[in-house]
């Protein structure tokens, strides 16, 4: 019998953030050709604002807001932001990162799993994982449920502080140096 815990979806302190998909081509803004990137770093900073111990860590769109993000990000052509949830509208660390990995190795792009939180950046251009302060990647999660110009942005929880899993994924299609 399988651990139930290992496959439980995480509880998440979430904000949910809107934008007018319009306003946007090529990933930039037509007002002032800010980056929907950097917008999405604002929504960053305002979840920080309000859940001041919190970093976000998920962030949920639909297709359609990954692939403006992907415009905005000068992502290449063969890259793909996000991974399909699986069960729900709420990741699940070792299932969902599994099966998408699997789904993967049939397809012809690559996917992006993840970008560069905000809170990365240091003030003298480089981006560091700050373990201590909880300041990771932002995963990309892709919820066909949510309606475009819709952005979540999460963490997650946890009751037990004890109880860590490690997802272990083969090795990916290219790797970046």
């Amino acid at each position: 019998m399988e651990n139930p815990k290992l496959f439980s979806m995480e509880k998440e302190i979430s904000e949910t953030y809107m934008f007018n998909p319009s306003d946007y081509i090529d990933g930039r803004r037509k007002s002032d050709g800010k980056s929907f990137r950097n917008i999405v770093s604002l929504f960053e900073y305002d979840f920080h604002r309000c859940h001041s111990t919190e970093y976000a860590s998920n962030l949920y769109a639909n297709l359609s807001t990954m692939q403006l993000l992907e415009k905005s990000c000068n992502a290449a052509s063969f890259l793909s932001y996000g991974m399909d949830l699986i069960s729900g509208n709420s990741f699940d660390p070792v299932s969902d990162p599994y099966i998408n990995h699997n789904m993967e190795k049939h397809s012809q792009n690559i996917i992006v799993y993840g970008i560069d939180s905000a809170y990365m950046k240091n003030a003298d251009g480089s981006v560091v994982i700050d373990s201590q302060r909880g300041i990771y990647p932002l995963t990309l999660l892709i919820d066909d449920t949510m309606e475009n110009g819709t952005v979540r942005i999460s963490v997650p929880t946890s009751d037990d502080e004890n109880d860590e899993e490690t997802v272990t994924i083969d090795s990916p299609k290219c790797e970046y140096v």
